[in-house]
This record gives structure tokens, sequence and C-alpha cells, in this order.
């Protein structure tokens, strides 16, 4: 009748340290995953840093052109002061 009223009580749970197939075979399984996962990541990210290499000499040349563009509007620059020194001491002055 105790055992009635406190319920019925469960037994310790049993540790079998038995290594049976499904064991070692779930273990194999972990690592060929992580061994892949980690190879992949590997390659993706050799991939990533040839990219990452592209858009940098990409960059750089846009930085060349950039430069070269900026001269030449100082070029520029300078040969409208220029023509317009010229115009202004071919204007003739009236007094």
């Amino acid at each position: 009748m105790s055992d009635d009223a406190h319920g019925a009580k469960q037994p310790k749970p049993l540790f079998d340290p038995t290594i049976n197939y499904g064991h070692i075979l779930t273990a194999v399984s972990f690592i060929v995953a992580g061994t892949a996962a980690f190879f992949g990541m590997k390659v993706e990210l050799q991939n990533l840093d040839q990219r990452v290499a592209k858009i940098e000499a990409t960059l750089q040349q846009l930085a060349n052109v950039v430069v070269q563009t900026a001269r030449q509007d100082e070029r520029l620059n300078a040969i409208e002061r220029r023509v317009d020194r010229l115009e202004q001491a071919s204007t003739p002055k009236h007094p």
C-alpha cells in the first residue's frame, strides 16, 4: 500500500559500457562529416581569397584611372588659365 501512495519507484538508469557497430558508425560519421566540413570551408576560403585579390587589383586600376583623370583636369585648368591670360592680353584697352 505504501508503494501505491508514493507511486511506483522508477529504477535508476543503467549505463551500458558495451560498444556496438552503431556506436562505431556514428563516431565515424561525425569524423567524416567534420573532415568534409573543414576541407569544404578551406576551399571556400581559398576561393574567397582569390576573389578579394581580384577585387583589390580592380580597385588599384580604378585608383590609377582616378589619378590620371585628376592630372588631366589639372592640365585642362592650366590651359584654360593660359587661354584666359592670352585673351586678356590681346584685348585692346580703350582710354
